[in-house]
């Protein structure tokens, strides 16, 4: 017993920069947001999702390492307007019935430039995947490193919404992770 706490104790101090590798969190609404806009009837219409979770799994030294992940439940769409989010879980949008949750999981990271990242990745709504690419803006905070990720996608790939001349087919995406 004792020994075997000697060789453990040893691993923990021999190891190299234990806390600037790899940082692995995960968080809910509180620490962060996921926001999305798109242009309707000419007019910028700004939502969100209640309820989620995120995991970063960030490499500092080796971006490349990293992963990111997302589970959205559709349910918790919220645009201030209960009428028109009782309208986006139908069917013709997103088919909350069926689909109950949107999903993200990256599939490559990459570091153009300090502080930025690169994530591609599949996302998944209404049960179709497609790959997507993020941009993560990287800011230390005291103890605490925020994730800014921006994005664009077209409902349409998904099956949202069908087509219509009076809504835009981009999506923006705004997310927000804070550990």
């Amino acid at each position: 017993m004792k020994i075997t706490f000697v060789v453990l104790l040893w691993f923990w101090i021999a190891s190299p920069e234990p806390l600037e590798n790899p940082v692995a969190w995960e968080g809910t609404q509180e620490e962060s947001y996921i926001k999305f806009t798109i242009r309707n009837l000419g007019l910028t219409v700004e939502g969100q999702f209640d309820s989620f979770t995120t995991t970063v799994d960030y490499n500092r030294t080796q971006p490349a390492n990293s992963k990111f992940t997302a589970t959205i439940q559709v349910n918790s769409i919220n645009t201030g307007i209960n009428k028109r989010d009782n309208h986006l879980r139908q069917e013709e949008y997103f088919h909350a019935e069926k689909y109950p949750t949107i999903s993200f999981r990256s599939t490559s990271v990459s570091a153009p430039e300090p502080n930025r990242l690169t994530v591609k990745g599949d996302l998944t709504i209404k049960g179709k995947t497609l790959p997507v690419e993020l941009a993560v803006a990287i800011r230390e905070v005291g103890e605490k490193t925020q994730f800014s990720i921006s994005g664009e996608l077209d409902r349409r790939d998904f099956g949202v919404g069908g087509s219509s001349w009076v809504m835009s087919d981009d999506v923006y995406l705004d997310l927000f992770v804070e550990n």
